[in-house]
């Protein structure tokens, strides 16, 4: 009487012309009228998608005169190339003595195929079963995973991407922090870098020796939080928003604010339209006698206390004013009022206005909106990068409650 007394799969095992779902081996114990069984049998192996009926998958493994040594076997089985999805499988084997042609014995329960099988589907919908080589291959002191044409996606605890253009996503189950750790020996310096074109662009390093955390471009260290976590920048902050300060400045229960306008939120007249010169920023067109426009979205409340523009100024016809408008959300009237007029060019230099309000301009959003407009004070703009803004910088105060 043949019966199995335990059968577990172990594990992957490499083996020559690997295909999609490459043979793995599957070792197992048998025993024979009640004792370990020893010598050849010939057994059958099945592939279901349940543990009882189900349906069977792939081809079926026939392994005759299988040698079994004190009740322990191993079987190199292949199921076929499509045989793993990613789904459940279990393994239904009959098996008969060696030299028998009679009929063979279920041994049951069916042997649920574990993890090892499964990684060889990408679990991706199919798609991993069209790679000419989804595993690892090697050359002298590299591995290589996937295809070289970069297209190919891996997913670590999940199934499918979070953006279309995902090559590699790890996913935590965490309700709190989860993710991915990169470590090097105590006095190393792990780093993720970015690249293109084969080239290193940028990337992101601890450094030990300081405890800082660096941001890198080109070669250059650009921002640093330092072991203090002081957070250095090497050039200027150009901030197309509102950096909000909690302490300093104003003291006591005062907001410290400041919103920036770069050329990219700068317009052309009340559309959307925005005109770019490398030296000058923000322009307007040639010949036109429209305006520059940056929206002021401040808190109500808050109180300006210094508006510091950059602007460019290279023509002897032409000048550059700034005007604060303010719109009644009522009657839609408009009010302006000028804040500075440059005078004089100067070819190469940017210019600054300096403005203080006396008294600070206080906004009140539930009856007015408010915009800076600059206008070209010789009735229509000159030639590209003869007269611009390149930044406006708005500094202001808010009481806290």
């Amino acid at each position: 009487m043949v019966s199995m007394k335990v059968i577990t799969v172990m594990g992957l095992m490499a083996a020559a012309g690997m295909v999609q779902a490459e043979p793995f081996v599957f070792q197992g114990s048998l025993s024979d009228g009640g004792m370990p069984a020893d010598g050849a049998y010939d057994f059958q192996f099945f592939l279901y998608d349940a543990d009882i009926g189900g349906s069977e998958i792939g081809s079926v493994n026939v392994l005759d005169d299988l040698l079994v040594s004190n009740g322990s076997f191993n079987a190199e089985l292949d199921f076929g190339a499509d045989a793993f999805d990613g789904s459940e499988r279990w393994v239904a084997i009959v098996v008969r003595d060696g030299g028998s042609t009679g009929t063979y014995t279920p041994l049951t329960p069916r042997a649920k195929i574990g993890n090892a099988p499964q990684a060889s589907f990408a679990n991706k919908s199919g798609e991993a079963v069209t790679l000419s080589d989804p595993f690892w291959t090697q050359a002298p002191g590299i591995l290589y995973f996937g295809e070289d044409n970069g297209t190919d996606q891996f997913f670590i605890n999940r199934n499918r991407d979070v953006e279309a253009t995902d090559i590699f996503v790890v996913h935590s189950a965490m309700n709190g922090p989860g993710g991915m750790t990169l470590s090097s020996f105590a006095n190393g310096m792990p780093y993720y870098g970015y690249a293109t074109g084969g080239f290193s662009r940028a990337k992101t390093y601890y450094d030990p020796a300081t405890d800082a955390w660096v941001v890198s471009k080109g070669g250059q260290d650009m921002i640093e939080i330092d072991q203090n976590g002081d957070v250095i920048i090497t050039n200027n902050l150009i901030v197309n928003g509102t950096i909000t300060s909690m302490g300093g400045g104003g003291g006591g229960g005062t907001l410290v604010g400041y919103k920036s306008f770069t050329p990219e939120a700068i317009f052309q007249d009340f559309d959307f339209n925005r005109g770019f010169n490398a030296f000058a920023g923000a322009i307007h067109v040639q010949g036109s006698s429209g305006y520059l426009r940056s929206d002021l979205d401040l808190p109500h409340g808050a109180m300006i206390t210094n508006i510091y523009v950059e602007y460019v100024d290279r023509s002897t016809t032409t000048n550059l004013r700034l005007e604060l408008w303010e719109r009644d959300t009522s009657t839609l009237a408009f009010t302006n009022d000028v804040l500075a007029t440059s005078s004089g060019s100067n070819n190469n230099t940017v210019q600054v206005f300096d403005i203080v309000p006396t008294p600070p301009i206080v906004i009140d959003q539930s009856t007015t909106t408010y915009a800076f407009r600059a206008f070209s004070t010789g009735g229509t703009w000159p030639a590209a990068g003869n007269l611009g803004i390149r930044t406006i910088r708005v500094e202001y105060e808010q009481m806290l409650p």
